[in-house]
């Protein structure tokens, strides 16, 4: 029994006559959520929601005082504070007074009786309150329930209707037609009426639309009827049919491309003239997005009008259209969106062609913009007049010289704007240009501003075109030059007058001695652009650019060029001119012709050099007998001392005299290599520098080196660009090809095979760029250091040599005007560039 208890998914517990659980089984947990523990002791109000809890003490007491069992409902609240409905059976136990309470958890079932009843509830307002009109007929048609809207709709109560055929209210017109559909009821269990008019309680007739349903009652067939009042949606639909005619027709008909889409774009119909563009027919196109149909390049701007439009705004713009095989074409495109309620539900797409329109239109604005932006940008002011001496045109400048204003002038008589000037010099050249129809141009003193103008008039057929400027400065500034030409025409220096710009306006006589250019090659041109060739330095054309544009006086020493070719130094002394106003207008420079004394300071400068050079080559020539040339000399001597005591026929005498001899051989070869080495300084004995091809003298050391490479088995590649020549010493370039060749040879790698790469191309100074690129075993260039080059500098202990090759090679290409770069890396190889004068 009490295993029983413990498995029963009922809720069971003995309760003491003060309410309180004494004992209670294990469903409770399941229940509640309390164990057995904590329920004892626990009062039974503890556990019952505060709403239900007064009823829920009434029922414990009654059942407390009866013999049979009560039962009653409440809810209760979980240990998690949840809610659940326990259906209670309560019984008195007499032998020990304790109140025996089952309890079941009916929560789901009273929660589903609960939806029921509002779904029902729902459903009965819904059919009260909604637009539909609900009944039931039966087999004959007559009803037997009418409810539902339809005492709103047609008037009738629903017991006038209940126990009538609907056929009486069928207008007869539609009658046949009703009872067709509803004899198919025989066969089929739901079906649509289309729409037929129904009398109402006033005797109007209603457009009706119907939904039979058949299901069985007590095994008799009844037939659920809905029908909803679309009066007005039909008579709408009339209406709607006859604008549409209408409007199908304007489509149709409308020379414009049009179509109607939807809201995602898709074609629902599209107009003959755009079929036509197209050459598609209808099927076609329906239902495909209008963009399939558009070239490639407008896609992405059709798309993007389409979300602008989206939000209901209409859209136009023009745009370049090249169909296939068409030219191109501006197209104006208009979106116009169909909105219902706020949403987009169709669009209204129309093209046109307006290219012509829009070309025509563009140009007569082009034109308009270009004519008043020239008049208004010129430097000369302008004003136009027609043939009764009306201003038509007036320009700003013109405005402003005149002293006028074209809102108060135009349309004016010029000659009432300026009457002191009727019968003057302007009143008699415009007379003259008008009767001859010829131009005139002059220049007139305009009292009214205090003004010297220059004045150009051009007759045409509607009046007379006026260009005027001022050239009050320019007269005056033409007085100003002859009194300072006076001045200039007296000194042996050049003066140049430039405008502001640096455009010369005068030179004076001794400028033209100096240069050869006189005033007309030169006027109206920048004196450095006539006078500056290929040795004048830019720093100094930099110098003199940036400190006239400070408007400051300064000094300059440039290198020019006679108009001869010969160069000319020039000593400047340049000097702003400023107006009253502090305006710049003009240059003046004094330039000092100071060739013989630049002449001179090269020529110091060419003997300082040659000086350095020699005390350089005095100190290496120094270096040299105090070390390669002191060394065999002071063993010759010391062996000629020891000589003269030894035993002439001994065989130490005999090996005595081979080192002496050794030692005046080592003596002979630096003397002759510091021979060598100043007949290279000196050039002595050196040829006449000739056309050299570069390519035939490098294969001509490289053929006398065959030998060599082929023993270790040594490779060059020679790449020399076609025809590439320089003027030289053949056999200085051959023997700077043959000391390089011969130390990669010599200062080879033991752990690869020889490979050197000779380059010869047109370097960026214009000349021979030689390089000499070997896989060798290098030298370290930080230890080297500036000794690369140096007479009897060897980097490399185990080869024999007296460290003259790079010597000889260096003193070579600079005898022809060269240089030369080393970089090296041990065990990696070296690299030498020449480059070569291009001479």
């Amino acid at each position: 029994m009490k295993t029983m208890v413990s498995f029963s998914p009922d809720l069971i517990c003995a309760l003491s006559p003060e309410g309180r659980f004494r004992h209670v089984s294990d469903a409770c947990q399941r229940a509640l959520g309390y164990n057995t523990t904590e329920m004892i002791g626990k009062h039974f109000s503890d556990i019952i929601h505060p709403d239900d809890s007064t009823t829920a003490l009434e029922k414990f007491l009654d059942a407390c005082g009866r013999a049979e069992p009560v039962g009653f409902e409440s809810r209760c609240l979980c240990k998690d504070g949840q809610e659940v409905h326990i259906a209670w059976s309560a019984l008195r136990a007499a032998a020990d007074e304790l109140l025996i309470c089952v309890g079941r958890d009916v929560t789901q079932q009273r929660h589903a009786t609960q939806q029921a009843r509002e779904q029902e509830i729902q459903h009965r307002t819904i059919i009260e309150h909604g637009f539909d009109m609900v009944g039931l007929v039966n087999e004959q048609g007559v009803f037997t329930y009418a409810g539902g809207a339809t005492q709103h709709t047609i008037g009738y109560r629903p017991e006038e209707m209940v126990g009538h055929s609907a056929f009486d209210f069928v207008h007869p017109d539609d009658l046949a037609m009703v009872e067709s559909y509803f004899a198919l009821l025989a066969t089929q269990a739901v079906i649509s009426i289309p729409d037929f008019r129904f009398r109402t309680a006033s005797g109007e007739w209603r457009w009706l639309e119907t939904t039979l349903n058949a299901y069985l009652q007590d095994a008799t067939k009844i037939f659920v009827v809905n029908s909803r009042d679309i009066t007005e949606r039909r008579l709408s639909c009339l209406v709607h049919t006859e604008r549409e005619q209408r409007l199908q027709v304007l489509f149709d008909s409308d020379s414009a491309l049009a179509a109607f889409q939807t809201a995602d774009g898709l074609v629902l119909d599209a107009n003959p003239a755009l079929l036509a563009f197209l050459k598609k027919e209808k099927q076609e196109i329906l239902n495909r997005p209008l963009v399939d149909f558009l070239p490639a390049e407008i896609r992405p701007l059709i798309s993007q009008m389409h979300l602008e439009m989206a939000h209901g705004a209409k859209v136009q713009f023009e745009t370049k259209v090249q169909f296939e095989g068409e030219k191109e074409k501006i197209m104006k495109a208009t979106k116009t969106p169909l909105m219902v309620d706020g949403e987009l539900i169709g669009v209204y797409c129309t093209m046109q062609d307006v290219t012509e329109i829009t070309t025509a239109q563009r140009l007569i604005k082009q034109q308009a913009a270009q004519l008043t932006m020239v008049m208004e940008s010129i430097n000369d002011a302008f004003f136009s007049i027609d043939h009764e001496w009306k201003l038509t045109y007036l320009n700003t400048e013109a405005e402003r010289l005149l002293g006028i204003s074209r809102e108060g002038a135009l349309g004016i008589s010029f000659w009432s704007l300026f009457s002191e000037e009727v019968d003057g010099i302007c009143h008699q050249h415009y007379q003259k240009a008008i009767a001859t129809g010829e131009t005139v141009q002059f220049e007139v003193y305009f009292e009214r501003e205090k003004l010297w103008l220059e004045v150009k008039a051009y007759p045409f057929a509607e009046g007379l075109s006026v260009f005027f400027a001022d050239i009050t400065k320019r007269v005056k500034a033409d007085k100003q030059l002859k009194l300072m030409a006076l001045v200039a025409r007296g000194t042996d220096n050049g003066v140049v007058i430039t405008d502001a710009q640096g455009r010369t306006e005068w030179v004076n006589d001794a400028f033209t001695k100096q240069t050869g250019y006189g005033l007309d090659e030169v006027r109206g041109r920048v004196p450095g652009s006539v006078l500056q060739g290929p040795e004048t330095d830019p720093v100094t054309l930099s110098y003199i650019q940036e400190r006239m544009q400070q408007h400051r006086p300064f000094s300059a020493t440039i290198l020019n060029y006679k108009k001869s070719g010969k160069k000319l130094w020039f000593a400047m002394d340049i000097t702003p001119i400023h107006n009253d106003a502090g305006q710049l207008t003009q240059f003046v420079t004094i330039q000092q012709d100071i060739t013989f004394r630049k002449e001179v300071e090269a020529s110091q400068a060419a003997m300082t050099q040659d000086l350095y050079r020699q005390n350089r080559d005095l100190q290496q020539f120094t270096y040299v007998i105090s070390h390669n040339l002191r060394a065999p000399l002071a063993n010759a001597l010391g062996l000629a001392t020891v000589l003269t005591k030894m035993d002439k026929n001994g065989e130490v005498f005999a090996t005595a005299l081979t080192h002496l001899r050794q030692s005046m051989v080592q003596a002979d070869d630096v003397l002759k290599d510091l021979n060598l080495v100043l007949s290279i300084r000196d050039k002595k004995d050196m040829q006449a520098m000739e056309p050299l091809a570069l390519k035939d003298v490098c294969q001509q050391a490289i053929n006398n080196l065959e030998e060599a490479l082929h023993e270790c088995d040594g490779k060059v590649v020679l790449n020399v660009e076609d025809q590439l020549m320089t003027r030289g010493n053949r056999a200085y370039l051959y023997s700077i090809f043959y000391n390089l060749l011969s130390n990669s040879i010599k200062y080879r790698s033991e752990e690869r095979t020889l490979q050197v790469d000779i380059v010869c191309c047109t370097g960026a100074h214009g000349g021979p760029t030689i390089t000499f690129t070997d896989n060798g075993s290098g030298f370290d260039m930080f230890k080297a250091g500036s000794d690369v080059f140096q007479l009897y500098k060897r980097f490399h202990t185990n080869q024999r040599g007296r460290g003259i090759g790079l010597f000889l090679v260096k003193t070579h290409v600079e005898a022809m005007g060269g240089k030369i770069e080393v970089t090296s890396e041990v065990n990696f190889g070296t690299r030498f560039t020449i480059h070569l004068d291009k001479r």
